[in-house]
């Protein structure tokens, strides 16, 4: 009951954190899912952030994952809280919002705040590189791979996912 406890006290907070989307969250994620509660491994978190990533929707669905190993004696039971308390807090508060938007669209004091937090979600951003990447596997051909993608992202259109099966591929031929 307390990792139940914890997955739902965890994951609700990170919602209503995650106002600058997804990525801002990550360390805050990786620190209580790996350092505090040890639910997961900083290679697993990273692993399993790799695969929130490929699949449709947006990539804080790894919680789901992160639930699934924190609680092994009922894995869904833990995947499905961990979902919840993700999803669930933020949708709410956004619902609340809605109403609110309409009267006051026209008000200075929204693009004043939205200048005033553009910079912190980049610092959060960028604070979920540096997180995900210390999970990440550390060879030559890692590193290679590593920049080889950024390079990609920055100068072609190819999306994300893409790269991610490629890296794989790669890593498949290159790492065992």
């Amino acid at each position: 009951m307390g990792t139940l406890l914890h997955l739902l006290s965890v994951f609700s907070q990170l919602s209503v954190l995650g106002f600058g989307g997804g990525k801002g969250i990550i360390p805050q994620m990786h620190t209580d899912a790996v350092t505090t509660y040890r639910w997961v491994s900083s290679e697993q978190f990273t692993q399993f952030y790799t695969i929130g990533k490929l699949v449709p929707g947006p990539t804080t669905i790894f919680a789901a994952l992160i639930g699934y190993a924190a609680l092994p004696q009922n894995p869904l039971l833990g995947a499905a809280v961990a979902t919840a308390a993700m999803f669930l807090p933020s949708s709410l508060i956004m619902i609340g919002f809605d109403s609110l938007e309409a009267r006051f669209s026209a008000s200075p004091w929204r693009a004043i705040i939205s200048r005033g937090l553009a910079p912190a979600i980049v610092g959060l951003v960028w604070s979920s590189v540096w997180t995900i990447g210390r999970g990440a596997p550390s060879s030559v051909v890692a590193y290679l791979t590593s920049a080889a993608v950024v390079v990609l992202m920055l100068r072609t259109k190819i999306n994300a996912p893409l790269l991610i099966v490629l890296s794989g591929a790669v890593g498949v031929a290159a790492l065992r």
